[in-house]
């Protein structure tokens, strides 16, 4: 996945397998982006709360086996 962002803080630390991991805070995404790629790595949890505190509803849920 390719992202494109700004954001106001950054961090950045070694990963596994000498990749980077970046820390961001503040994120603006720009251009496109893929949202089935980046939906897909969140908490589905977290997820269903957020859209329970933007007022919607969900009345079913599936859970993995």
């Amino acid at each position: 996945m390719n992202i494109t962002c700004e954001c106001a803080e950054m961090r950045t630390s070694v990963g596994q397998r000498n990749t980077i991991r970046l820390e961001l805070e503040d994120v603006t995404l720009a251009g496109t982006v893929d949202t089935r790629e980046v939906l897909n790595q969140l908490d589905g949890a977290v997820i269903i709360e957020w859209l329970a505190e933007q007022g919607y509803t969900v009345l079913h849920q599936e859970r993995a086996a």
